[in-house]
Protein backbone atom coordinates (compact mmCIF):
# COMPACT_ATOMS: atom_id res chain seq x y z
CA UNK A 1 0.00 0.00 0.00
CA UNK A 2 2.49 2.52 0.71
CA UNK A 3 4.32 1.63 -2.40
CA UNK A 4 1.37 2.48 -4.17
CA UNK A 5 1.03 5.35 -2.51
CA UNK A 6 4.54 6.59 -3.32
CA UNK A 7 4.47 5.49 -7.07
CA UNK A 8 0.85 7.59 -7.47
CA UNK A 9 2.52 10.80 -5.53
CA UNK A 10 5.69 10.33 -7.87
CA UNK A 11 3.08 10.38 -11.32
CA UNK A 12 1.54 13.68 -10.10
CA UNK A 13 4.73 15.88 -9.74
CA UNK A 14 5.86 14.98 -13.42
CA UNK A 15 4.94 17.46 -15.58
CA UNK A 16 2.50 16.59 -18.33
CA UNK A 17 5.98 18.11 -20.56
CA UNK A 18 7.57 15.00 -19.54
CA UNK A 19 5.59 12.64 -21.49
CA UNK A 20 6.75 14.44 -24.70
CA UNK A 21 9.46 12.58 -26.71
CA UNK A 22 12.12 14.41 -28.78
CA UNK A 23 10.21 14.44 -32.36
CA UNK A 24 7.41 16.36 -29.87
CA UNK A 25 9.58 18.32 -28.85
CA UNK A 26 11.04 19.26 -31.90
CA UNK A 27 7.69 20.29 -33.26
CA UNK A 28 6.47 22.25 -29.49
CA UNK A 29 7.33 26.18 -30.29
CA UNK A 30 5.98 26.22 -26.32
CA UNK A 31 9.22 24.41 -25.67
CA UNK A 32 11.55 26.65 -27.94
CA UNK A 33 9.83 29.99 -27.22
CA UNK A 34 11.43 32.36 -24.03
CA UNK A 35 8.74 33.54 -21.89
CA UNK A 36 11.39 35.79 -19.59
CA UNK A 37 14.88 35.89 -19.38
CA UNK A 38 16.13 37.71 -16.07
CA UNK A 39 19.85 38.89 -15.65
CA UNK A 40 21.37 39.55 -12.38
CA UNK A 41 24.85 41.55 -11.13
CA UNK A 42 26.78 41.88 -8.07
CA UNK A 43 30.67 42.77 -7.25
CA UNK A 44 32.83 42.16 -4.97
CA UNK A 45 36.17 42.40 -3.67
CA UNK A 46 38.80 39.76 -1.71
CA UNK A 47 40.87 42.46 -0.25
CA UNK A 48 42.38 40.49 2.03
CA UNK A 49 43.58 37.48 -0.17
CA UNK A 50 46.87 36.90 -1.19
CA UNK A 51 47.42 37.98 -4.40
CA UNK A 52 48.46 34.83 -6.63
CA UNK A 53 49.64 36.09 -9.52
CA UNK A 54 49.83 34.55 -13.23
CA UNK A 55 52.73 37.31 -15.11
CA UNK A 56 53.11 37.15 -18.87
CA UNK A 57 55.84 34.62 -20.64
CA UNK A 58 57.75 37.41 -21.55
CA UNK A 59 59.77 38.36 -18.61
CA UNK A 60 61.06 41.86 -20.28
CA UNK A 61 58.85 44.15 -22.78
CA UNK A 62 60.29 46.02 -25.21
CA UNK A 63 61.52 49.46 -25.60
CA UNK A 64 58.26 51.61 -25.83
CA UNK A 65 57.55 55.79 -24.90
CA UNK A 66 57.15 56.60 -22.09
CA UNK A 67 53.69 56.12 -20.29
CA UNK A 68 52.89 53.36 -22.85
CA UNK A 69 50.95 50.45 -22.10
CA UNK A 70 50.85 47.05 -24.00
CA UNK A 71 48.37 43.73 -23.55
CA UNK A 72 50.82 41.12 -22.23
CA UNK A 73 48.45 38.42 -22.04
CA UNK A 74 45.42 36.67 -24.76
CA UNK A 75 43.61 39.16 -26.29
CA UNK A 76 40.61 36.99 -26.92
CA UNK A 77 38.83 33.58 -25.70
CA UNK A 78 35.99 31.11 -25.90
CA UNK A 79 33.60 31.14 -22.93
CA UNK A 80 30.97 28.94 -23.39
CA UNK A 81 30.78 26.83 -26.58
CA UNK A 82 27.35 25.63 -27.42
CA UNK A 83 26.15 23.33 -25.05
CA UNK A 84 29.27 23.36 -22.25
CA UNK A 85 31.16 25.65 -20.64
CA UNK A 86 35.58 26.39 -21.62
CA UNK A 87 37.03 24.07 -19.58
CA UNK A 88 40.80 25.35 -20.10
CA UNK A 89 40.35 29.07 -18.92
CA UNK A 90 42.38 28.53 -15.61
CA UNK A 91 45.17 30.56 -17.26
CA UNK A 92 43.94 32.80 -19.79
CA UNK A 93 44.34 36.23 -19.23
CA UNK A 94 44.57 39.95 -19.95
CA UNK A 95 46.74 42.86 -18.68
CA UNK A 96 47.77 46.15 -19.31
CA UNK A 97 51.36 46.98 -18.17
CA UNK A 98 53.82 49.33 -18.57
CA UNK A 99 55.97 48.70 -22.51
CA UNK A 100 58.83 48.66 -20.93
CA UNK A 101 61.05 47.34 -18.35
CA UNK A 102 60.77 43.44 -16.29
CA UNK A 103 56.68 43.06 -15.61
CA UNK A 104 57.85 40.69 -12.14
CA UNK A 105 59.00 44.71 -11.02
CA UNK A 106 55.49 45.52 -10.53
CA UNK A 107 54.46 45.17 -7.06
CA UNK A 108 51.55 46.52 -4.77
CA UNK A 109 48.66 44.71 -6.12
CA UNK A 110 44.79 45.02 -4.97
CA UNK A 111 41.97 42.34 -5.37
CA UNK A 112 40.78 40.68 -7.22
CA UNK A 113 37.59 42.83 -7.89
CA UNK A 114 34.87 40.14 -9.22
CA UNK A 115 31.69 41.12 -10.56
CA UNK A 116 29.56 38.27 -10.73
CA UNK A 117 26.84 37.71 -13.89
CA UNK A 118 23.63 35.89 -13.79
CA UNK A 119 21.12 35.45 -16.20
CA UNK A 120 18.22 32.48 -16.10
CA UNK A 121 15.70 31.98 -19.60
CA UNK A 122 12.21 30.29 -19.35
CA UNK A 123 10.40 28.83 -21.67
CA UNK A 124 6.24 29.66 -21.88
CA UNK A 125 6.18 26.00 -19.80
CA UNK A 126 8.22 27.70 -16.99
CA UNK A 127 11.24 25.83 -17.45
CA UNK A 128 14.82 27.00 -16.82
CA UNK A 129 16.22 26.15 -20.37
CA UNK A 130 19.09 28.63 -19.79
CA UNK A 131 21.03 28.89 -16.47
CA UNK A 132 24.35 30.82 -16.97
CA UNK A 133 26.74 32.29 -14.31
CA UNK A 134 29.99 34.26 -14.98
CA UNK A 135 32.58 35.94 -13.13
CA UNK A 136 34.94 38.84 -14.54
CA UNK A 137 38.02 39.66 -12.38
CA UNK A 138 41.02 41.48 -12.12
CA UNK A 139 43.65 42.38 -9.84
CA UNK A 140 44.29 46.73 -10.74
CA UNK A 141 46.99 49.31 -8.90
CA UNK A 142 50.17 47.39 -9.63
CA UNK A 143 53.19 50.40 -9.43
CA UNK A 144 56.50 50.28 -10.93
CA UNK A 145 59.66 50.24 -8.93
CA UNK A 146 59.69 53.96 -8.22
CA UNK A 147 55.73 53.70 -6.97
CA UNK A 148 54.07 55.05 -10.55
CA UNK A 149 51.39 54.09 -12.48
CA UNK A 150 48.42 52.46 -11.55
CA UNK A 151 48.05 48.89 -13.75
CA UNK A 152 46.18 45.92 -14.57
CA UNK A 153 46.66 42.30 -14.49
CA UNK A 154 45.04 38.63 -14.50
CA UNK A 155 41.72 39.97 -16.24
CA UNK A 156 39.80 37.22 -17.02
CA UNK A 157 36.35 36.33 -18.12
CA UNK A 158 35.37 32.65 -17.30
CA UNK A 159 31.89 30.64 -16.59
CA UNK A 160 30.95 29.22 -12.96
CA UNK A 161 27.89 27.68 -13.78
CA UNK A 162 26.14 26.51 -16.76
CA UNK A 163 23.15 24.95 -17.49
CA UNK A 164 20.93 24.46 -20.73
CA UNK A 165 18.18 22.37 -22.27
CA UNK A 166 17.88 19.87 -25.11
CA UNK A 167 17.46 21.88 -28.32
CA UNK A 168 19.27 24.86 -27.38
CA UNK A 169 22.91 26.33 -27.65
CA UNK A 170 24.68 29.11 -26.32
CA UNK A 171 27.89 30.45 -27.28
CA UNK A 172 29.93 33.19 -25.58
CA UNK A 173 33.14 35.06 -26.06
CA UNK A 174 35.52 37.63 -25.78
CA UNK A 175 37.50 40.47 -27.18
CA UNK A 176 40.10 42.88 -25.60
CA UNK A 177 40.85 45.77 -27.28
CA UNK A 178 44.19 47.57 -27.03
CA UNK A 179 44.95 49.09 -23.09
CA UNK A 180 45.68 52.79 -23.23
CA UNK A 181 46.98 55.07 -20.97
CA UNK A 182 44.35 57.90 -19.19
CA UNK A 183 46.56 59.27 -16.82
CA UNK A 184 50.11 60.50 -17.54
CA UNK A 185 53.17 59.46 -19.32
CA UNK A 186 54.96 60.11 -16.01
CA UNK A 187 52.21 58.40 -13.61
CA UNK A 188 50.07 55.97 -15.94
CA UNK A 189 46.81 55.01 -15.84
CA UNK A 190 45.44 51.76 -17.21
CA UNK A 191 42.63 51.48 -18.89
CA UNK A 192 41.07 48.50 -21.15
CA UNK A 193 38.49 47.49 -22.22
CA UNK A 194 36.26 43.80 -23.41
CA UNK A 195 33.89 43.00 -25.95
CA UNK A 196 31.71 39.84 -24.64
CA UNK A 197 29.52 38.33 -27.70
CA UNK A 198 26.84 35.69 -27.31
CA UNK A 199 24.60 33.57 -29.18
CA UNK A 200 21.78 32.34 -28.30
CA UNK A 201 19.59 29.88 -30.44
CA UNK A 202 17.29 27.10 -31.11
CA UNK A 203 15.61 25.25 -33.59
CA UNK A 204 13.29 28.45 -34.60
CA UNK A 205 14.75 31.20 -33.21
CA UNK A 206 18.20 33.14 -32.51
CA UNK A 207 19.19 35.93 -30.49
CA UNK A 208 22.69 37.78 -31.04
CA UNK A 209 23.98 40.44 -28.80
CA UNK A 210 26.94 41.94 -26.67
CA UNK A 211 28.47 43.21 -23.39
CA UNK A 212 31.42 45.92 -23.02
CA UNK A 213 33.19 46.25 -19.89
CA UNK A 214 35.37 49.04 -18.91
CA UNK A 215 38.21 48.68 -16.47
CA UNK A 216 41.02 50.87 -15.36
CA UNK A 217 43.77 50.34 -13.15
CA UNK A 218 42.62 52.40 -10.01
CA UNK A 219 40.34 49.49 -10.09
CA UNK A 220 37.10 51.38 -11.53
CA UNK A 221 34.64 48.67 -13.40
CA UNK A 222 31.75 49.64 -15.60
CA UNK A 223 29.06 48.04 -17.64
CA UNK A 224 29.16 50.73 -20.89
CA UNK A 225 26.83 49.12 -23.09
CA UNK A 226 23.93 50.40 -22.46
CA UNK A 227 25.13 54.25 -22.29
CA UNK A 228 28.37 54.96 -23.47
CA UNK A 229 27.86 58.70 -23.38
CA UNK A 230 29.16 59.32 -19.82
CA UNK A 231 32.45 57.18 -20.73
CA UNK A 232 34.65 60.34 -21.06
CA UNK A 233 33.50 61.85 -18.32
CA UNK A 234 34.36 58.38 -15.96
CA UNK A 235 38.13 58.74 -17.77
CA UNK A 236 38.06 62.39 -16.72
CA UNK A 237 37.85 61.76 -13.13
CA UNK A 238 39.69 58.90 -11.88
CA UNK A 239 39.37 58.22 -7.98
CA UNK A 240 42.11 58.44 -6.01
CA UNK A 241 43.15 55.33 -4.52
CA UNK A 242 37.32 27.21 -10.12
CA UNK A 243 35.60 24.65 -10.55
CA UNK A 244 33.15 24.17 -13.87
CA UNK A 245 30.09 22.64 -13.50
CA UNK A 246 27.97 21.88 -16.79
CA UNK A 247 24.59 20.19 -17.10
CA UNK A 248 23.46 18.62 -20.27
CA UNK A 249 19.53 18.06 -18.96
Amino acid sequence: MNYLKTALSAILVISPFSFLGAEGIENDPSYFTISETVVTMHESEDAGETANLVMPDRKVAPVAAAGAIVNGGAAAWNIVNGGQASSHLSHTYASALPGWGDWHNITGWHGPKKVVYEMKSKNLYGMTVLDIQYEVSFFYGGKDQNGKGQYITNFTAKATRFAIKWGFKYYMDIRISDPMNVGTPENPLAYMQADVNWSFSSPIKTNRGFQTYAVRGDGMFRDISPDTSKMAEELALPEAPEKISVEWN
